[in-house]
């Protein structure tokens, strides 16, 4: 029996988790249920659990302090987080001091809770069974299972193998792991927000992906394998099909479409994800995979985040069109915005026919650069909506659909156009943004909000208003939030959660921590140095 140990200050979610599962039926036993941290460390000395369910928000002592204090007792204690969509931030950090998995409160069942136990069980008896001692965090990574799967199929459906005798023991050890006899691909290309965090920690980024994922398949008749590199995920899929190929299609849909949304609201990144056709041949992987990798590409084209792939996908030799700017110059001149539109939109047409996403990106660059010589020479380079981060080649990547690079670029050649001369510091729908932060930051807003407010697609919102202002959407409210917080620090009497809630933060202990990244000090160390500021102006 593995001996657990669950901590959460809700009533109901320690009743919850207690009679969610049959504990002992599946071998284990709840040992305590603490109400704070500090009860749960006297639980521990007590009884010694082999592993730790945690809310991360708790009284007293926290999950993270928790989870920390915990480790340090007992290296080889197992801790899962249970969390809500906003806890990232924290569930990052308890994955940094060595939690192993989480749990989307949401999402809480007894098939995903389950799945992980069983999981965490299986890692304990592996290493011990290997050791016959204690195991150690090194034990731990070297045993892992899910990677040396990940690292095997990645090798064998890319062709990152030597000979044909390395393929054949790939594929013999490939028969041990695979559950079913159905196979698919799906690839997924994320499209991070500007400078997202996200991507300086890669390796914790791939195991939020991977532990996310295992609570989406896992308990659902699918066994899949992820894999996370840069900009992609892979997922290899092997499953029991039913005779009715469309419902097996469907029902692939169905959890990949679940799986985007859970990664798109716990993490806030953008997928689109392209799925193979069903195979039942294990070295028709290599196949499968550059099936998922041409659906994907067509999701650029077409307002959708998930299409299988069909035969009439495979791309078409349509050359790319050629782009002139002496006519770009000639419409510019006559302030001609009819047939500048016209122009260009008979380019993106034969762009769309062609469906290749590199020809898309060259048409790109030279109506950006087409732009930027007339802007110079027209002498417009100083106003927001012409400057010099507008016309930079890497705003390719920020757009994520076919329909929002055309935009971009229509966009331009109308700033082109109708420049008059006047010199706002941001564009119409910038400084209309920037209203709508200030007449709500104390709500719980965010830039889907206020792209609402302003008729605009919600990742085109975010690249403009990083170009105009220089920081993002995101770092742009938060310092309006601290700078109204600092007004009722030293206009009021306020307690810092009172002026916390008042500035539309929800946790007083994460705008505590906001307030002195932003500031430098702490807010009680704010609200001193002001009084001392004011008792020597009266002296």
């Amino acid at each position: 029996m593995k001996k657990v140990l669950i901590a959460d200050d809700e009533f109901l979610v320690r009743v919850g988790l207690k009679t969610t599962i049959n504990w002992e039926e599946n071998g284990f036993i709840v040992i305590g249920e603490a109400k704070n941290g500090k009860e749960a460390i006297d639980f521990f000395e007590k009884f010694d659990p082999d592993i730790l369910l945690t809310d991360i928000r708790m009284p007293i002592i926290d999950g993270l302090e928790l989870i920390q204090k915990l480790k340090e007792k007992k290296k080889t204690l197992k801790a899962v987080i249970l969390s809500h969509y906003d806890d990232f931030v924290y569930a990052q950090e308890a994955i940094k001091i060595g939690a192993s998995q989480y749990i989307l409160k949401s999402d809480l069942s007894s098939d995903n809770l389950l799945a992980i136990l069983k999981k965490l069980s299986d890692e304990i008896d592996t290493i011990q069974e290997k050791t016959n001692t204690p195991y150690n965090q090194s034990d731990i990574q070297n045993m892992n299972n899910d990677q040396y799967n990940r690292m095997l199929m990645k090798r064998f459906i890319t062709g990152d193998f030597e000979s044909t005798d390395e393929l054949a023991g790939i594929l013999e050890e490939a028969s041990k792991t695979f559950k079913h006899h159905s196979f698919a691909i799906a690839v997924a290309s994320i499209k991070y927000k500007d400078n997202t965090h996200y991507e300086k920690d890669k390796e914790l980024f791939a195991k939020t992906i991977n532990n996310i994922s295992s609570q989406v398949f896992d308990g659902r008749d699918f066994f899949q394998i992820s894999f996370v590199e840069d900009k992609r995920i892979t997922y290899l899929l092997n499953m029991e099909i039913q005779d009715n190929v469309r419902e097996n299609q469907e029902k692939i849909i169905h959890l990949m479409m679940l799986l985007e949304k859970n990664i798109k609201q716990f993490l806030d990144i953008k997928l689109t994800i392209g799925i193979s056709e069903i195979g039942s041949e294990v070295d028709k992987l290599p196949q499968l995979l550059k099936q998922a990798e041409i659906a994907q590409k067509h999701c650029f084209f077409e307002l959708s985040e998930i299409m299988i792939y069909q035969q009439g996908m495979l791309i078409k030799k349509e050359s790319s069109p050629k782009v002139s700017l002496e006519v770009l110059k000639s419409y510019v001149r006559l302030f001609d915005i009819e047939k500048i539109e016209k122009y260009i939109n008979a380019i993106f047409t034969q762009l769309y026919a062609a469906k290749r996403i590199d020809y898309v990106k060259d048409v790109f660059i030279d109506l950006l650069s087409y732009g930027k010589i007339i802007a110079i020479e027209l002498n417009l380079m100083n106003q927001s909506s012409l400057n010099e981060t507008k016309f930079r080649y890497g705003n390719f990547e920020q757009l994520h659909t076919f329909e929002a690079v055309k935009k971009y670029v229509l966009d331009i050649y109308h700033a082109l156009v109708n420049y008059k001369g006047d010199h706002e510091k941001y564009s119409y729908v910038i400084s209309k943004s920037i209203e709508y932060i200030k007449n709500n930051y104390f709500k719980n807003i965010a830039l889907s909000d206020v792209a609402e407010y302003v008729e605009m697609s919600r990742s085109y919102l975010s690249l403009l208003f990083k170009q105009e202002t220089g920081i993002n959407f995101s770092n742009f409210l938060t310092n309006y939030r601290i700078e109204k917080s600092k007004e009722l620090l030293t206009g009021s009497n306020l307690k810092v959660y009172e002026i916390a809630e008042k500035v539309g933060f929800d946790n007083p202990y994460y705008f505590s921590r906001v307030f002195k990244e932003t500031i430098g000090i702490t807010c009680k160390e704010f609200k001193k140095n002001i009084n001392v500021s004011e008792r020597s102006c009266h002296l």
